[in-house]
């Protein structure tokens, strides 16, 4: 089954690429996890918590160049681009962790480094 996991969390993220919503591959209550480094580490719930970058980079792009197969989670490795709104342009690679659960994205973590999403995914070399 994992490889319909990948190919939900490629769906997902080929659809916010295009601008387009995914609420219905996404739990209404999914998990989104920050690191503890991040300004505001932790547990949020909620999909509209998946839009939270967006009040920082209002033109956020995440460009995905690698999906890794972990089971139920997916790892995603990619690019990510903003303007913040002061004007300041940014460009920085990012590692995303996607667990899926019944056909659903249930929990998203994300990382400023992507070796530590293969960690957190058991995936490290």
């Amino acid at each position: 089954m994992s490889q319909e996991n990948v190919a939900l969390v490629r769906k997902i993220q080929e659809r916010w690429l295009a601008g387009e919503h995914a609420r219905d591959l996404i739990s209404e209550e999914i998990e989104y996890v920050n690191p503890s480094y991040a300004v505001e580490a932790g547990v949020k719930r909620g999909r509209r918590t998946l839009g939270a970058i967006r009040e920082i980079y209002p033109d956020f792009r995440f460009e995905p160049e690698e999906y890794r197969d972990a089971g139920d989670q997916v790892v995603v490795i990619g690019v990510a681009r903003g303007t913040s709104p002061s004007g300041v342009k940014a460009q920085w690679r990012q590692g995303y962790v996607w667990t899926v659960r019944d056909g659903r994205a249930v929990r998203f973590s994300w990382f400023s480094d992507p070796a530590e999403a293969l960690e957190a995914a058991g995936l490290a070399d």
